[in-house]
């Protein structure tokens, strides 16, 4: 039956108190509806029976019935003509008992109708109207087939599609730069790091790493509430991390090293800017906080287990040797900013923080960073560095810490080159302070070397940005504890 209309379906009446409508709908000599009489889908308006339509009403006389031709009545007056707007009127329509048999009833169990036997008299209307449910009928198939069509192109595109990710998320995993590019060369590793060797790398890795699995990203103030996870000390949900902890180190550590632009980490490490901010903003506290113990104040017998030769000339213990470091920062927009931190030494806005060494060369104290304004003397009395000195030991220092007062109550020596005379009739030096000059600046000098170290990371040499001013304290840390890691800065033999 190629005319024939697939899909047809065939509905029962679901209401029994429909069943007198029904059989007065479908006139056919004795015959009545009752539960195991069927319709099919064609003569219903919506192809079953619906809420607003839920009676069969289409070709209930049977398909392609003739309409007569009427008799025109002859009437003296012609009707008037019906407005434009009227609905066409419909044309009547005659029974033809030749077409009436349009419900069948059958018994449920040998109900096996199929559209091409048992309904082989409809046949396909081409009359392409928007009411005509038969024409409907083939365009709903015709889309059918369609959407299917598209779906399975959809669905191939879809596949090639998550191909595609998963080639470009390879090839971007290998472009990206990594711990492993550097590791079998410990120059390389020196070089982005400041660290002295890969192992040293893996070394400290592993005593942050617990610290680490559940580490919170810095997402502004709120960030400093613990969240659920951390409290139960359970795993952190949401997405995995796109970097690992070695490269977010590897990250961290090249922007104290190199002074990278955020832009330039970001495009190495084929991630986002705001990414890179956040890592920065959050590794950087946290390196301070686990390395702030690497910045240690020996005591007196630790200080003489190594004690170079060029400060045992001074009588008692050299305890530390302190200067202070300028780091140049962007100028405030500000007037009275600008004036907090003016350095007269340097021309320039400034940050100034106190430095202390050992004899060895090992730092042990670092202030906060203050406006470049302050004095020498004035940073040594907002800071708690001479609370940690004991009865008898001798602090070196340049000649601007004139901290003489500050010390005595400690009963501490205080070692500086002499000062330039002014009143004398010559303003040179005798051959006595001539000589104490070289000796005191001969050991003071180590003091320089360790500040020199801690300029070797690009980020301290500056100028700072302003958004980052809240992050150099950490900074200063992170750099003091990564400098002590290096080799011995002062031999015995000094």
């Amino acid at each position: 039956m190629p005319n024939a209309i697939y899909g047809i379906k065939f509905h029962k009446c679901a209401n029994s108190k429909h069943y007198a409508t029904w059989t007065r709908l479908l006139k056919r000599d004795k015959f009545r509806v009752n539960s195991n009489t069927v319709v099919c889908s064609n003569h219903f308006q919506y192809g079953q029976p619906f809420r607003t339509s839920p009676h069969p009403s289409l070709y209930l006389t049977g398909y392609n019935t003739p309409t007569p031709q009427r008799r025109r009545v002859v009437s003296r007056h012609e009707p008037p003509p019906a407005p434009p707007d009227s609905p066409p009127k419909q044309p009547h329509r005659t029974t033809n008992s030749k077409f009436k048999d349009c419900a069948i009833q059958v018994d449920p169990e040998d109900l096996m109708l199929s559209s091409q036997s048992n309904h082989d008299y409809v046949k396909i209307c081409n009359c392409d109207k928007t009411t005509c449910f038969i024409c409907s009928s083939k365009k709903i198939q015709d889309l059918e087939m369609q959407l299917r069509r598209l779906e399975e192109e959809c669905e191939g595109i879809r596949k090639q599609s998550g191909q595609a990710t998963e080639e470009t998320d390879k090839v971007t995993d290998e472009k990206r730069f990594s711990i492993f590019d550097i590791c079998n060369s410990d120059h390389l590793i020196k070089l982005y790091t400041g660290i002295p060797s890969y192992e040293l790398f893996l070394w400290l890795i592993q005593q942050i790493r617990p610290h680490c699995e559940n580490m919170q990203y810095y997402h502004g103030k709120d960030s400093a509430t613990d969240k659920m996870y951390q409290i139960r000390n359970t795993s952190k949900p949401g997405p995995k991390r796109t970097l690992t902890l070695e490269d977010e180190l590897l990250l961290t550590l090249m922007k104290l090293r190199l002074n990278l632009l955020e832009e330039d980490l970001a495009f190495r490490f084929r991630i986002s800017q705001s990414t890179v901010s956040q890592i920065l903003s959050t590794w950087i506290p946290l390196l301070a906080r686990e390395l702030e113990s690497f910045i240690y104040w020996p005591t007196q017998e630790e200080i003489k287990s190594y004690y170079p030769q060029c400060f045992k000339k001074y009588k008692g213990c050299v305890r530390s040797i302190i200067d202070c470091t300028e780091i140049p920062i962007d100028r405030p927009s500000l007037a009275a900013s600008n004036n907090e931190v003016y350095s007269q030494y340097k021309s320039r806005p400034t940050i100034k923080c106190l430095i202390g060494i050992t004899p060895g060369g090992t730092i042990s104290y670092v202030s906060k960073p203050v406006g470049g304004s302050k004095s020498d003397k004035q940073i040594v009395k907002m800071t708690n560095l001479v609370d940690k000195f004991d009865q008898g030991d001798v602090c070196m220092a340049d000649r601007g810490f004139n901290i003489q007062e500050l010390l005595l109550n400690k009963q501490v020596a205080l070692v500086i080159p002499p000062f330039k005379r002014t009143t004398a009739s010559t303003s040179q030096f005798t051959e006595d302070e001539d000589a104490a000059t070289k000796t005191v600046a001969n050991a003071r000098i180590h003091v320089e070397r360790a500040i020199g170290r801690i300029k070797e990371f690009q980020l301290m040499q500056g100028p700072i940005h302003l958004t980052m001013i809240d992050l150099m304290e950490a900074s200063l840390i992170v750099c003091a504890a990564l400098v002590n890691l290096q080799p011995a800065l002062v031999p015995l033999t000094s």
